[in-house]
């Protein structure tokens, strides 16, 4: 039963409210900005951010601006699922990022977005906002067309009737009709490409990851400059992504 002054609200999709605003941030924000995104008046987002930063699960910066705290990620590192997909693939990240000496990152579907789960930075990695536990827009990195392509989730197939999809650069797929058409190449080649339109000068290759079942799990993304060219990447990456695979169970 609701319990918030808010009718129809209760106080945990209020907690979960200003949680989603900060995740899906790029940066810390502040409490005005997160009564905005969350719809949680200012007063409530204050008392509830207040326990929230007691347990561990958001962090308050020198500044005052507020950030997902390690404790949240500790909660979500012990489901069984994501803790048996992170230990099967890392020794594979980890040789990926020493041979081709760039970002490896592993994400799985979100609500509506890509979930960064791990990453492995090898020895010329670039900047980049691929964070563990955070979020990444699905229609411009090489992970999130990867996870659009393969997942059969309502929520996600939501993207594609977007009518505008948000620009992060000049080069970043608006129409959901060309990302469509993306989408059908992403399956027939099973890679994804983002050639810059995430970030300036930043290109991404990534392939799907598959449990013992065959059904899709994760992507497995590089990320380095767009001058090497990732798409000579692409067979080392599906190499490594099927690597996975073939290390997870069934119900990965």
């Amino acid at each position: 039963m609701p319990t918030s002054n808010e009718p129809g609200r209760s106080s945990t999709s209020r907690v979960f409210a200003i949680l989603n605003a900060c995740r899906r941030s790029p940066a810390p924000m502040t409490l005005t900005e997160i009564s905005r995104r969350s719809g949680i008046p200012v007063a409530t987002a204050h008392r509830l951010s207040r326990e929230l930063i007691a347990e561990g699960a958001l962090e308050r910066n020198d500044d005052g601006s507020l950030q997902i705290g390690i404790g949240l990620w500790e909660l979500g590192s012990a489901a069984p699922r994501q803790r048996g997909l992170r230990r099967a693939a890392r020794p594979v990240m980890q040789s990926l990022a020493g041979h081709t000496r760039t970002v490896v990152h592993l994400a799985v579907a979100g609500h509506h977005e890509a979930v960064c789960v791990d990453k492995v930075a090898g020895p010329r990695a670039v900047a980049n906002v691929a964070e563990v536990a955070g979020s990444l827009p699905l229609h411009a990195t090489g992970v999130g067309k990867v996870i659009l392509a393969y997942s059969d989730d309502p929520d996600l197939c939501a993207v594609l009737q977007c009518t505008s999809l948000r620009r992060y650069t000049a080069r970043t797929i608006a129409g959901p009709g060309r990302l469509a058409a993306e989408l059908a190449g992403v399956r027939d080649a099973r890679v994804g490409y983002s050639w810059g339109e995430l970030t300036v000068g930043t290109a991404s290759v990534a392939a799907p990851v598959f449990d013992a079942e065959g059904r899709f799990v994760a992507a497995l993304g590089v990320l380095a400059p767009e001058a090497e060219q990732v798409d000579r990447l692409a067979p080392e990456v599906r190499r490594a992504a099927d690597a996975i695979s073939r290390r997870l169970p069934a119900n990965a």
